[in-house]
């Protein structure tokens, strides 16, 4: 089974739902495709897809699997150089380590006043720079907090949780192999 996510969702999520689906089903054969790419489900290079977008082809089974909470983090050795940043003056003097197509479409709404500290084309790699103490950065809560990192104004929360769907082409819905792996894999998004 061919399997798409992006490196978090790999690496947090669905590299620990392989290996007990392994225990399961020694039979299934997990094939995991790290990419932000948009591989095509029509044209089956994968099976199976986790992204943090809606697919809106219509000719695919979608679902989905996850909506969490996002948050605003930060490392204590960047809290320790610039402080905590002041509600009231938003996040004037603060760098931010910004997912790198937020910028190329469009200004960064969440978190006006303050300066990009660098742009990165990972989910994974906005924590670890936030982590490494670049910046300030948003990400799922329970993510930054598997980090050991600090939220900052948890009382603040972002209109749109971020969200992962699943998607399928719907042929290969009706296969076995594929729907036990679909199922399995799905499950793992349900975190605390």
């Amino acid at each position: 089974v061919r399997v798409t996510s992006t490196d978090s969702i790999a690496i947090d999520l669905l590299l620990p739902a392989v290996e007990q689906l392994q225990q399961q089903w020694p039979n299934i054969r997990v094939d995991l495709e790290v990419s932000t790419q948009l591989l095509s489900l029509s044209r089956r290079q994968v099976d199976i897809a986790f992204r943090n977008v809606r697919p809106d082809a219509p000719d695919l089974v979608v679902r989905r699997v996850a909506a969490w909470p996002v948050g605003l983090f930060a490392s204590e050795a960047y809290l320790a150089r610039f402080g905590e940043p002041v509600p009231e003056d938003e996040l004037r003097g603060h760098h931010l380590v910004v997912y790198a197509p937020y910028l190329e479409h469009g200004p960064f709404l969440t978190m006006a006043g303050a300066e990009p500290a660098g742009g990165v084309r990972s989910s994974l790699l906005v924590r670890k720079a936030v982590a490494a103490g670049i910046g300030l950065g948003e990400m799922p809560v329970w993510m930054g907090e598997r980090e050991g990192l600090v939220r900052i104004w948890p009382q603040r929360r972002r209109p749109n949780d971020y969200e992962v769907w699943q998607a399928m082409h719907p042929d290969l819905q009706r296969t076995a192999r594929v729907r036990a792996a679909a199922q399995f894999l799905s499950a793992a998004f349900e975190v605390e």
